[in-house]
């Protein structure tokens, strides 16, 4: 805007003066008196060649001498104000005659818009010069400001619009004839609401923060409504708060808009649906949908009823319900299960919004259909399970073999020399197998059966004792730091036995003296527990190993205990986590609120 206005101002820096008088002498004075590179000086010795130079020149202002042999300087100005073009030049006359009233009258007739006598003071001439050369630059600016606005009013595709402070349109351009079927006199003076509804009061409420644009919706004069793009600001003229509002038909931007959402939606993957929430009708689904479901789109379009049913997978509670969604609300991945036409139950995840269309609420749903994932996840755990339940065989039958062989070949020497060491050594075998039996069945273990909110400081509290009797054993110490930590849903009977088996290996882990700490601490998305002895550390190629059952570094473990932990974990939906060095290790449970 600013480089705009200098091109104005530059439009009209030099102007045209032109001087009038017979004697060639009073000509040079006013010369040197004007000399300035802002101006351009004509010289004129009569009335007929000042006529001659205001036919081809424009004129700023005119030094007109009064008494000129031929025709006067009267004469000649009534002939400059007959001209349309020069009409409005100021004229102002230089005399040396009589200064009487009605000599002075006569020369305003004619139209002089003012008089100097001579002898006149330079400098008084000089100054009234540049105040009628200031004022003409100004309108020059205004004439070309008015005819550039009018051009582009004109020429404009967007209808522009003026409505003062109480809505009424003051001035349109002629697109809106075009645009609206009104000529522009017609709708002068009518409020705005009339072609855009609403119009006024969304102005009041938003244009406060200045220059704003709206999307909404225009009406023609045959009722037919449109989408426009309307860009207001706020005017103060003449201390008259007007609205000019730029209104820009969008109808075929927003066909695009459609055709590109069309043609996504027909070939997305994704189950898609589209609904009005004013009445629950399916307003359009795609051909995914139709395919993976069944049906076919006559028996969906338009119909209000959840023909396409499905449930939220509720993985607190370990069941389906659909109690705690809102269907027709924003939604971002949400486990579901949906039903097709035959009854068959599919896996899938729903994302939803809500968006206006047309004027109408809308909910715009999408599923991703994850069956097959879900079945593949499902077959690789049964996989998973036999290559496990392979191994822990292998191992099962190792571990159990050692000590039967034991106890055969001690029973072997009892029947010709019964012993009660041979008894005691064949019991300590088979209480070996017990506990190999004991944690290979805990291993297998189903979901928790008993989850229920509780401090798991307190269970820590709760097994101290019996932790502690166990360090002294090993002249050992423990050290608890429990933060403040919320309630979290446990199995306590599972906690207890995960924490003890974490403390135990950390025992075992260290020499004689060493300190255990079992620390406790939460923040706004998890709970956490770390267990840290003062051990010498996991190499680092046993690390990925850990929780495999049979998998242990100490010479008489069997690895089920830490495995037992790590399933215990996985069902309380929380991660273990390993940080080892030289200087020992700390296992983290990180338990999800």
């Amino acid at each position: 805007m600013k480089s705009f206005t200098a091109k104005l101002n530059s439009a009209v820096a030099t102007v045209n003066i032109l001087m009038v008088d017979d004697r060639p002498e009073n000509l040079i004075a006013l010369e040197a008196i004007l000399a300035s590179p802002n101006y351009r000086l004509f010289s004129a010795h009569s009335g007929e060649e000042a006529l001659r130079h205001v036919l081809t020149t424009d004129f700023a202002v005119i030094l007109l001498d009064v008494q000129m042999p031929g025709m006067n300087g009267f004469e000649t100005a009534r002939l400059i104000k007959m001209r349309e073009r020069s009409k409005y030049v100021p004229i102002i006359f230089i005399t040396a005659i009589s200064q009487a009233a009605e000599h002075v009258k006569h020369g305003y007739s004619v139209g002089a818009i003012d008089y100097i006598f001579k002898p006149f003071h330079p400098e008084t001439l000089k100054m009234k010069i540049e105040a009628f050369v200031q004022m003409y630059q100004y309108q020059e600016q205004i004439k070309l400001q008015n005819e550039l606005l009018k051009v582009i009013g004109e020429t404009s595709n967007d209808t522009i619009v003026t409505a003062d402070e109480h809505g009424i349109m003051q001035t349109l351009n002629p697109t809106a004839a075009k645009m609206f079927g009104y000529t522009p006199d017609k709708l002068a003076g009518q409020h705005i609401d009339q072609i855009v509804p609403d119009m006024f009061s969304f102005l009041q409420a938003e244009t406060n923060q200045g220059a704003l644009l709206i999307e909404t919706t225009a009406i023609r004069k045959d009722g037919v409504p449109f989408p426009v793009d309307i860009q207001v600001g706020k005017a103060s003229i003449a201390q008259q708060q007007l609205y000019v509002c730029s209104i820009r038909d969008v109808t075929d931007r927003k066909m695009m808009e459609e055709e590109r959402f069309r043609k996504i939606f027909d070939t997305m993957p994704c189950l898609i649906v589209l609904r009005s929430i004013k009445d629950k009708r399916y307003i359009n689904v795609n051909e995914s949908l139709l395919q993976a479901t069944g049906y076919e789109g006559i028996e969906v379009m338009n119909q209000s009823r959840d023909l396409l049913q499905y449930i939220v997978d509720i993985e607190d509670k370990g069941s389906l319900s659909a109690d705690s969604h809102d269907p027709w609300g924003p939604a971002r991945n949400v486990r579901i299960r949906y039903m097709t036409k035959s009854g068959d139950l599919r896996d899938g995840l729903l994302s939803s919004e809500v968006m206006q269309i047309h004027g109408e609420d809308c909910l715009l749903s999408v599923v991703t259909d994850i069956s097959e994932r879900v079945f593949l996840e499902k077959e690789i755990t049964r996989l998973d399970r036999l290559n496990i339940t392979g191994e822990m065989a292998a191992g099962i039958v190792h571990e159990i073999r050692n000590p039967m062989t034991t106890v055969r070949g001690f029973l072997q020497l009892s029947k010709s020399n019964p012993s009660k060491e041979y008894t005691d050594i064949m019991i300590e075998e088979l209480d070996r197998v017990h506990n190999i039996v004991t944690e290979f069945l805990s291993v297998g273990a189903q979901a928790p059966t008993s989850r229920k909110l509780k401090q798991i400081n307190t269970v820590i509290e709760t097994l101290f004792p019996l932790i502690q009797s166990k360090a002294m054993t090993g002249n050992h110490d423990i050290t608890l730091d429990l933060g403040e930590c919320p309630p979290i849903q446990l199995d306590e009977k599972e906690i207890r036995q995960l924490v003890l088996n974490l403390v135990l290996n950390g025992l075992d882990a260290m020499p004689l003296g060493g300190t255990l700490t079992i620390k406790t601490y939460s923040d706004d998305k998890q709970v956490v527990m770390e267990v840290k002895d003062q051990g010498s550390g996991i190499k680092e190629e046993f690390l990925e190993k850990l929780g495999t059952p049979f998998f242990s570094t100490k010479s008489s473990g069997t690895g089920l205990g830490l495995s037992v932990s790590y399933g215990i974990a996985a069902r309380h939906d929380a991660v273990i986590k390993v940080q080892t060095s030289e200087q020992g290790t700390i296992f983290f449970v990180n338990f999800r609120l």
